[in-house]
This record gives structure tokens, C-alpha cells and sequence, in this order.
């Protein structure tokens, strides 16, 4: 079996973005790509924010901030910053790995919840597809 490619999503607060990036890419590429996600600053992730991640994925999942230390010795194949203030704080992360900036905003309510999904899920598509992960 191959060894699973792995993706490190990082957005300032790992609240939000970074959560839904995460649980999208391991629902896309189930077994073939292993996500994970950080924050330079994490906060706790909203109520609402859980909610959606938990549904995401089909479960009673609570997502949990992290920061970029909590994932600092492992190994990534590829991290993408979710948001400019947090591609900034890319010099502490190792410099060998293959990085993508993308930039969307954050999301504070239902609405901009599911654009956000939406947005997150057709670049993730694409990447993946490129990839050969789907």
C-alpha cells in the first residue's frame, strides 16, 4: 500500500478555515491523503464552526486547535496557508515541503460557512485531481 500524502492546513487561529480544509481533504481522499491542520495562534474552534466540521465528516467529530509547535516534528508533503497572516508565520515551519498560498475569508456565520465549503472544496478538488489522490 502506498504511504498517504500529507497535507498540513495552517490559518492563523486554526478555528475555522483550517478546520474545514481538514475535514474536506480527509473526506475527499479517504485512506490517500492524511490532513492535518495549525495555527501560529490557535483559538478555540466556535461552537458552530464544530458543528459543521462534525457534519462534514458524518459524525460526532469535535475538532480541536492546534498549534504549529503540536505538529512541528512531523512530516508534510505538502502545506497550504488558508490566509495571508498565516503564510507570514511559514519561516518557522521546514522550508523542504511544497507550499501553496491560498487566501479566503473568514467565515462568522452559516452563510459564509457553506461559501466557504464550497470554495475550499472546489480548489481541494482540483489539487487533489492533479495529484491523482481522487
Amino acid at each position: 500500500m502506498n504511504t498517504p500524502h500529507r497535507i498540513l492546513f495552517v490559518c492563523r487561529h486554526n478555528s475555522t478555515r483550517s478546520q474545514i480544509a481538514e475535514a474536506l481533504a480527509n473526506k475527499m481522499a479517504y485512506g490517500r491523503v492524511v490532513a492535518k491542520s495549525a495555527g501560529p495562534e490557535p483559538l478555540p474552534v466556535p461552537e458552530e464552526v464544530s458543528r459543521w466540521v462534525s457534519q462534514l465528516l458524518g459524525g460526532e467529530i469535535k475538532p480541536e486547535s492546534k498549534s504549529l509547535d503540536d505538529v512541528a516534528q512531523e512530516s508534510f508533503d505538502t502545506i497550504i496557508t488558508l490566509c495571508d497572516k498565516s503564510h507570514d508565520a511559514l519561516p518557522e515551519l521546514p522550508t523542504d515541503q511544497h507550499h501553496i498560498r491560498w487566501d479566503f475569508h473568514h467565515a462568522d456565520n452559516a452563510e459564509g460557512l457553506k461559501h466557504l465549503e464550497i470554495e475550499i472544496s472546489e480548489r481541494l478538488r482540483l489539487m487533489l485531481q492533479a495529484k491523482g489522490l481522487i
